[in-house]
């Protein structure tokens, strides 16, 4: 029968068996098994180490492979878009197509995308462009001059309304008998191939944080949740590890609920989930940090024998293990602490407020330092380095919900996925093209706004070529990619009905007069009455 722990100073002896500590500094929890726990007052390593040898970490955080040698916008995020990810796009969305075509009266409202297309249709998702969650009616709205030019130019409101509708990850064909094993079926293999280039192309810091993010969805989705805390509440939740240093996004994992009966089928538990997104930096002795949904003591203890990673974590109060002592007290003395140690786990309660408590974990820290630049505070070293590695999830969700947000309005969660992992292969790619100009420093803004120009301006270029493109789109084409305007052939002049040459088909504005210099029919709206005096002058 496991020992319970003394319910008074009366049951217990003078000194504990095993370690000949006086029972006056130790602290009783029980863990899972029912089994006593004792936590030293005092820190059971020497005073003298300066650094636990389970924290010396040898790489130092920046980019790795081919990614060290890419210097400008769009090298960088072809990181993780490149020809293999946009053909799978491409392959996918024009299987669909030909599926629905059959709908359509006129064959080119139905036409197959390319990459060219899908990458400027990427780039159009640019916040910096003035999109983000703009209504697309006024982004295409040029009457006033109010709408985006660039996007304007690049497609039209349809087009972009159809590759939105009919854009696909998978071959819908097979997708039943994936379906039928994997929730996620929809854009499983799409979401693996760039989070396995999130892994490949950077070596993150000594520092990660583990914590989860809410993509916003109010659509349809068997495994949408609600999240009272977050903004935008409704939304399919993504759990991310991230370099706590650079905010590089480097493994996420899509939270599906309960998974049908298959390899996909794995438990869904904080520590489980905390284990597998954690997998690849295992045995390198950095250390994770998370908050009170992930952090426990068995997940402490396994961390650190098995993958050789320390944490440091918030605790919530009702967790097993927690010394009754380390709880919140009404008699607790404002901005004090109180530490306990077990092996090589340390807690902490910190009281910032009356009848409060605030408790972290950490196996990283083996003392009982208070950080001195926190003034009257006094707070432990724990919660300042918490405090400062915390933040690597929650600047990436900053990033995402600003309006620099790649995301549009959609009833389709895969586009909601896909428009996450946008955002998050924009920010990476911005993290190593800075690394790779140490001597430039460029604005998210201004890397976000080079990079959408890269993506869209060679479909513009495509587009120009079209002879069913409106004369007045060519030349505001011609004069946003820098094209001189080709000279036009002088053609005789005549008398005939026309169709002005500058407007465009859907006005089908027509006239009889003609420029005296070239000879195209012209309507007053695009002409100019001038005197010869004035004309002479010029």
């Amino acid at each position: 029968m496991a020992p319970t722990a003394p319910s008074s100073p009366q049951d217990m002896s003078e000194c504990d068996d095993e370690d000949n500590t006086p029972l006056g500094n130790i602290f009783y929890s029980k863990d899972k098994q029912k089994r006593v726990m004792k936590w030293n007052k005092c820190p059971l390593d020497p005073s003298n180490i300066r650094k636990r040898a389970s924290n010396i970490v040898l790489r130092l955080p920046g980019p790795r492979g081919e990614a060290r040698n890419t210097k400008t916008e769009i090298d960088c995020f072809n990181l993780y878009f490149d020809d293999d990810v946009i053909e799978m796009i491409v392959n996918g969305t024009n299987i669909y197509i030909s599926g629905i075509k059959d709908q359509f009266e006129r064959e080119r409202d139905a036409r197959p995308t390319d990459k060219t297309e899908i990458r400027a249709f990427i780039g159009i998702l640019s916040g910096c462009l003035g999109s983000g969650r703009k209504h697309t009616k006024h982004i295409w709205d040029n009457n006033r001059g109010s709408g985006v030019e660039s996007c304007y130019l690049t497609m039209s409101e349809n087009r972009f309304h159809f590759l939105m509708r009919c854009m696909r990850f998978d071959d819908i064909r097979d997708r039943p008998q994936r379906k039928a094993v994997d929730n996620l079926a929809h854009i499983r293999s799409f979401f693996e191939l760039i989070v396995q280039k999130f892994k490949t192309f950077f070596t993150p810091s000594e520092y990660c944080t583990v914590d989860e993010h809410l993509l916003k969805f109010r659509g349809n989705c068997q495994f949408k949740i609600y999240i009272p805390s977050k903004p935008g509440k409704y939304g399919i939740k993504v759990f991310a590890l991230v370099c706590a240093k650079t905010m590089y996004v480097y493994n996420l994992e899509v939270y599906v609920a309960k998974q049908p009966p298959g390899p996909f089928n794995v438990s869904q538990s904080a520590e489980d989930v905390t284990i597998r997104i954690c997998e690849l930096i295992a045995g390198t002795n950095r250390n994770i940090t998370m908050d009170n949904w992930f952090t426990s003591i068995p997940l402490a203890e396994k961390l650190f024998e098995e993958k050789q990673l320390t944490i440091v974590g918030t605790m919530r109060s009702n967790r097993i293990g927690i010394p009754e002592d380390l709880k919140a007290n009404k008699n607790r003395e404002l901005y004090s602490s109180i530490f306990a140690h077990h092996k090589k786990k340390t807690l902490v309660s910190y009281c910032p407020k009356k009848n409060k408590a605030v408790v972290l974990l950490s196996t990283m820290h083996s003392d009982q330092t208070i950080d001195l630049d926190s003034g009257e505070l006094k707070k432990p070293e724990i919660v300042t380095f918490y405090n400062r590695t915390k933040v690597g999830v929650d600047v990436v969700d900053q990033m995402c919900v600003t309006k620099y947000d790649e995301s549009k309005n959609t009833k389709r969660w895969p586009m909601v996925i896909f428009f996450g992992l946008v955002n998050n292969a924009a920010i990476n790619a911005s993290r190593i093209y800075k690394f790779n100009n140490m001597d430039t420093s460029v604005p998210r803004r201004e890397f976000l706004d080079h990079l959408a120009w890269e993506l869209i301006h060679p479909q513009i270029r495509k587009r120009l070529e079209s002879s069913v493109l409106p004369t007045e789109m060519k030349i505001r084409a011609r004069r946003i990619l820098g094209i001189e305007e080709p000279r036009r052939q002088p053609i005789p002049q005549d008398n005939r009905v026309g169709r002005c040459y500058l407007c465009g088909r859907a006005r089908d504005k027509s006239t009889r007069k003609c420029c005296d210099k070239c000879g195209y029919k012209i309507c007053p709206d695009h002409s100019s009455l001038v005197c010869h005096s004035c004309l002479n002058s010029e």
